[in-house]
Order: C-alpha cells, then sequence, then structure tokens
C-alpha cells in the first residue's frame, strides 16, 4: 500500500495544499488538492473518493476532477468514466444539495445523464467495511462539528489509519489498539497551544491535546504517528511543540512524503 500526500494542511497559502492522500494512485482520502499537484492522466486514474466530511477544505477539488474527467470524456477516452465518492449518507446529502446543485458547481452526477454520470454518490455506514480496488475501507466516527470519520485502510494484512479532522476522541483508539499489523496513523494536530479554545471549538487538536488522545494508543513510540492539518500561519510554534514532546516515531507530514505499507 502506497499513500502519496498531495496536500497536509489546514489553510492554504502559497505552497501549502490542503488535505488529500492518494492511495495506491486510484484512490483518494479527500480532495482538497489533487488537481493541483497531479497531471491529467494521474487525474484520471482516480476511481474513488473517500470523504471524511463537507467542510470546504477537504471537497474543494471534488468540483475539479469532475470538470477534467468530463473533458476527457469529450476527448473519446472510454476508460474510468466515473469517479464514486464514498461518504456518510448526511454528507452526500450535504454536497449534493448545496454544492453539486447546478448553482455553486454544476450537478456532475447528473452531467452527462443520470445512468452515466461523472460522479456518483455510495453511501457508507461508520464500521461497516467496503472494498475497492482492492483496499478494504472501514470509516470511524470522529469528533467534529459536521459528521466525520477518519478511516481504517487496509491491504495485504497491513492496515493504516486516517484520523480526519478530530477533536479528542475514543473510538479511533480502539480499532487501533486493535490491529494486529498496524504501520502507521495520520493524526489532526491543527493549532498551536495558545489557540487552544479554537481548536475545541472547531474539532480540532493542539500538540497538547494530540498528545491526550495518543495516550490512549497501546503501540505510542512503536507505530510511526504523521501529523497533518497544521495552519500554516502557526506552523513554525506548531512545529517547536510537537519536537518538545520528544515522542519517537511522531513527525509533521510534508508533501513530499510518499508512505509505503
Amino acid at each position: 500500500m502506497r499513500i502519496k500526500v498531495l496536500g497536509c494542511y489546514g489553510g492554504q497559502l502559497l505552497g501549502f495544499r490542503l488535505t488529500s492522500l492518494l492511495v495506491n494512485d486510484s484512490i483518494l482520502l479527500d480532495a482538497g488538492s489533487p488537481t493541483e499537484t497531479l497531471s491529467l492522466e494521474e487525474q484520471h486514474n482516480i476511481q474513488h473518493i473517500c470523504l471524511s466530511h463537507i467542510h470546504l477544505d477537504h471537497i474543494k477539488d471534488i468540483a475539479f476532477l469532475a470538470d477534467n474527467r468530463s473533458i476527457k470524456r469529450l476527448g473519446g477516452n472510454v476508460d474510468n468514466r466515473t469517479i464514486t465518492i464514498h461518504s456518510q449518507p448526511e454528507s452526500n446529502r450535504i454536497l449534493k444539495k448545496h454544492f453539486l446543485n447546478d448553482l455553486i458547481w454544476p450537478d456532475f452526477t447528473r452531467i452527462p445523464n443520470a445512468e452515466d454520470p461523472i460522479l456518483r454518490l455510495n453511501d457508507i455506514e461508520p464500521e461497516t467495511p467496503f472494498e475497492i480496488d482492492g483496499v478494504r475501507i472501514t470509516a470511524i466516527e470522529v469528533n467534529h462539528p459536521v459528521p466525520c470519520t477518519g478511516f481504517l485502510v487496509e491491504q495485504n494484512n497491513k492496515q493504516m489509519i486516517y484520523t480526519a479532522d478530530t477533536g479528542n476522541t475514543d473510538r479511533i483508539w480502539e480499532i487501533a489498539n486493535a490491529q494486529p499489523n498496524l504501520k502507521g496513523i495520520i493524526m489532526d494536530c491543527s493549532f498551536p497551544n495558545e489557540y487552544q479554545y479554537l481548536a475545541d471549538l472547531s474539532g480540532h487538536l493542539t500538540p497538547k491535546g494530540m498528545m491526550e488522545d495518543l495516550r490512549k494508543f497501546e503501540q505510542l513510540g512503536n507505530v510511526p504517528v504523521y501529523l497533518y492539518h497544521m495552519k500554516p500561519e502557526t506552523l513554525n510554534i506548531i512545529t517547536a511543540e510537537v519536537e518538545a514532546l520528544n515522542v519517537r516515531h511522531l513527525r509533521m507530514l510534508t508533501q513530499v512524503d510518499e508512505l509505503l505499507f
């Protein structure tokens, strides 16, 4: 299993891209920035988006992936015609009503027609695994102001967990502790410690809050933990606070990372 980091930040500034992780070339975990980083041909390999929640920084490039896919079709390409979005029913409902609504953006679930659309919405339920392109995915509810799930990603008896956007939570750590061959965790750490009130209000973590959750993880120090969703404006402060924790195998993701499990 290969995970390429396309974007890993919780804000967009020059040089800082929004959250998107590419699994084995064909599966996205969230869609904040794939069209900013992938060629048209690389984008065309994407067949699935596992969407954690419907905040703009995680859905933005659904719009442009769909637009680019429609152009490929018009150019005569018959492969990978459709991208399937896998998310909770409420998230898919909001996506359809408020984003793909022919007002904010064209409804690509009906373009060119409802029988053969560019985008399909597939409802998933927490803790009910599904398999796509040889990868087993399980959504896990986390603590965020809107319905949100992290994901347990499994292939070849190896597991990885992506917490998605979350404040302090419990269930995902219970599931992490139950995995026999967990190879890595990608975890929210959005704000510096002095912004704890804002982190609590917005359903995110500071380095202090992140460590509170990591103490629930039985393999801390043995299994790598990669932090994401840092706010670019305070990145230097967060970096110093994380380094001061001096935790083995804990570091922040970067946009050149490619993780092999």
